[in-house]
């Protein structure tokens, strides 16, 4: 005798393309079962955060991206610009070609090179 493993969205009681995800806030692991559309405006309504945070992505060793050894110190990566500035980087450089990562981890020289282009200076270093 087989066993059925059916699924229903959480919030809508659907089980047409419903997929279990995780989600990680502060100290809590939340699992939550949602259908394709209503795992998509959780993503949109999320985007401005994520877009504006900073992801470390788990790898299946169990290390992370941002520094393999738990002791290795993680490396800078913020550029300093705001999310309207990252959103007009990106732009820029769409429109000029430049390849530019999905995940808004931009170069300081690509930043450099869109200062120069629209004439911001870099913010004054804080050392």
């Amino acid at each position: 005798m087989g066993v059925r493993e059916i699924r229903y969205c959480d919030l809508t009681g659907t089980e047409d393309g419903v997929e279990s995800h995780e989600i990680h806030l502060d100290q809590m692991r939340i699992a939550i079962d949602l259908a394709a559309g209503e795992y998509q405006r959780l993503l949109t309504v999320l985007r401005p955060y994520m877009d504006a945070g900073r992801i470390e992505a788990s790898v299946p060793d169990g290390s992370s991206v941002a520094g393999a050894r738990r002791n290795e110190p993680r490396r800078r990566t913020t550029s300093g610009l705001t999310a309207e500035q990252r959103q007009e980087l990106r732009q820029w450089a769409e429109e000029n070609e430049i390849e530019v990562p999905s995940n808004n981890r931009f170069s300081q020289a690509l930043v450099q090179r869109w200062r120069e282009a629209h004439e911001e200076p870099a913010p004054a270093s804080q050392e």
